[in-house]
């Protein structure tokens, strides 16, 4: 049984989002922030760009530069699918289709969407996927991708398709796996409450993250096998130097039968000098992350495009088979969460010193306060550790990592001895990174507790929530 606590009078949500505005070093380790590198991604040379000048250009600090909810239109230049669409800008969306995939779900989903079945569709990702770049949040390609297949499939207006954003700026898979039930399952208003559609887009984000693509491919698997039997896409994104994670990734997707659209593969290639291109790196990018409305716009488009594509084919004979060897590793499948309202009762919790909430902790338009209630340590809370134990085989912890002075280091002890240290400040913005405490083939009963290092006992220290799998 999970214990539950209702939190009400939530926070106005903050229109503020990034991907990390300080220079970071690929070569750090156990640092958290850098072992999600603050979406700071290698470059296609494999060299970390350099964050160090970020004037001018998106960063948590300018909360006016995110997407409004509302605003004037915008002209996005991308051409008009309901009239003839240029040679060109089909050959491009076609390069984009990295897989079609099996079917055989999206037809069972597009066929509920056109008898006027209530279906949702879901993003989740970093902050991309939130919105930023675009200039108002209508115009982010998450908002537009649902726009779009509301109208081609919906019934009548297609009142009946529904919307559920949960990208949140600066993090990777294992967050979002963390983030799941709670940002996308727990919002779904259909009668069996889950998604129908889920997008996941983290191929910028994931460099160096903790759990080496085990995360991704355990969250792609649980939502896969859902009872609703729901459609997974891949969106790979991409930075204007090239990189992403796409061919990491790529094969969670073959190996499922997936379908997946290549944002570097298909516009990405049209980017480049005016003269010879049809898009100018300012004209599709918005800064050194991401994309422009236009930007936005052209990935909708591939998206919705691969979505078609895919549904004119012949319908697969067999449903996926979950039953193949993973590709990295499913061992995260079943993950279990602890949230500081929403957590198993059988695991004993003690809050410790570690009572407070972080009144600071990130918010955006999508999904309102991330981990608002969390497990927070003040400057006088004393050092009484945060205690549980359960019977698990891994064991991950998010928490802030900041550029607060004010914030120190805690330790994680599992079984007695010390496991990991974590640094509350890395020099980052705030954003929630992860670390891998323990990872074991098999379960056995663990004692964990999380105190503040010696030093840092009159410090700050936010953890936002933390996961197990049994």
């Amino acid at each position: 049984m999970r214990r539950k606590l209702c939190i009400f009078g939530l926070a106005a949500s903050l229109l503020i989002a990034a991907c990390g505005c300080g220079k970071t070093n690929p070569n750090d380790t156990q640092k958290g922030a850098n072992s999600q590198m603050n979406e700071t991604e290698t470059d296609s040379t494999g060299n970390a760009p350099d964050l160090s000048d970020s004037s001018g250009h998106f960063v948590p600090e300018n909360p006016d530069q995110m997407p409004t909810m509302d605003g004037d239109d915008d002209n996005t230049d991308t051409p008009d699918q309901t009239a003839e669409v240029p040679l060109w800008y089909s050959v491009m969306l076609n390069k984009s289709h990295t897989n079609l995939g099996n079917n055989k779900r999206l037809k069972a989903v597009i066929e509920k969407a056109r008898a006027g079945e209530q279906i949702t569709i879901a993003t989740i990702g970093g902050s991309i996927t939130e919105g930023a770049g675009a200039k108002k949040y209508q115009e982010c390609y998450a908002y537009q991708f649902y726009d779009k297949f509301r109208q081609e499939y919906g019934k009548d207006d297609g009142s009946n398709v529904s919307f559920v954003n949960a990208g949140v700026g600066g993090t990777g898979s294992p967050f979002g796996y963390l983030r799941y039930e709670r940002d996308i399952v727990s919002r779904v208003e259909d009668a069996d409450g889950l998604p129908d559609i889920v997008v996941i887009e983290f191929s910028v984000n994931d460099y160096q993250e903790p759990t080496k693509q085990h995360c991704y491919e355990s969250m792609v698997k649980h939502i896969l096998s859902q009872p609703n039997d729901p459609v997974v896409i891949l969106l790979f994104a991409v930075f204007p130097g090239g990189f992403n994670l796409q061919d990491e990734i790529k094969p969670i997707g073959f190996r499922y039968k997936l379908m997946m659209v290549s944002i570097k593969d298909g516009p990405f290639t049209y980017v480049g000098d005016k003269a010879t291109s049809q898009w100018t790196e300012s004209e599709f990018f918005y800064d050194q992350y991401h994309p422009t409305t236009l930007g936005h716009g052209v990935m909708a488009d591939c998206l919705i495009d691969t979505v078609k594509a895919a549904e004119q084919q012949a319908t697969s004979k067999e449903d996926i088979d979950l039953t193949v060897k993973p590709v990295y590793g499913d061992d995260y499948l079943g993950l279990k969460t602890i949230y500081k309202t929403d957590y198993e009762e059988d695991i004993h919790m003690d809050f410790g010193s570690f009572t407070l909430d972080d009144t600071q902790s990130y918010s955006n338009g999508p999904v309102g306060r991330v981990c608002g209630e969390n497990f927070h340590h003040g400057t006088d809370s004393g050092n009484a550790p945060l205690t549980f134990e359960t019977s698990c085989k891994n064991l991950l912890v998010s928490y802030r990592a900041t550029g607060d002075a004010g914030f120190g280091d805690a330790e994680v002890y599992v079984d007695g001895k010390l496991a990991k240290t974590l640094q509350g400040n890395t020099g980052s913005w705030g954003q929630s990174v992860q670390d891998v405490i323990f990872a074991d083939e098999t379960a056995a009963v663990h004692k964990v507790e999380i105190k503040m290092a010696a030093g840092s006992e009159n410090k700050k220290f936010t953890i936002t929530c933390i996961g197990y799998t049994p």
